[in-house]
């Protein structure tokens, strides 16, 4: 049973490391098709956990501090998980943002292109990068 939690513990780590590198990168599309395996992930790991806590297993001795050293990992990792979904979230909305302002009309109506609307003053290109 301890195998079982061992395991679905390293195997949640490894899909956290993955979904940190793709966010770290601000590869949300990587990220993002992540989200099943890193879901079945937890549920295993959370699975393995209650099936020890119902079974009434206690770890002991060197088994205890893999545990305990596994834990501290996941913890970590998530933590860095978390930081790492909030500023992609950031970025995604401060992008979204920048976009809706650049699509409003001067004078506040929809101006097709060609429609001999005079362009603001400020109007200038816009480049973008994924890089913050």
């Amino acid at each position: 049973m301890i195998a079982a939690l061992v395991a679905s513990a390293v195997a949640l780590a490894a899909v956290l490391e993955e979904e940190n590198r793709a966010l770290a990168a601000l590869d949300l599309a990587a990220a993002a098709a992540l989200a099943e395996r890193k879901r079945s992930a937890v549920d295993r790991f959370v699975a393995a956990e209650q099936t020890l806590r119902k079974a009434g297993t206690r770890a002991a001795g060197h088994e205890r501090e893999c545990l305990k050293d596994l834990g501290e990992r996941l913890s970590a990792l998530a933590e860095t998980n978390r930081r790492m979904l909030e500023r992609a979230i950031a970025a995604q909305d401060s992008l979204v943002r920048l976009l809706v302002e650049g699509a409003r009309p001067n004078d506040g109506r929809y101006a097709p292109a060609g429609s001999g609307r005079r362009s603001r003053p400020q109007d200038h290109p816009l480049s973008l990068s994924a890089q913050l």
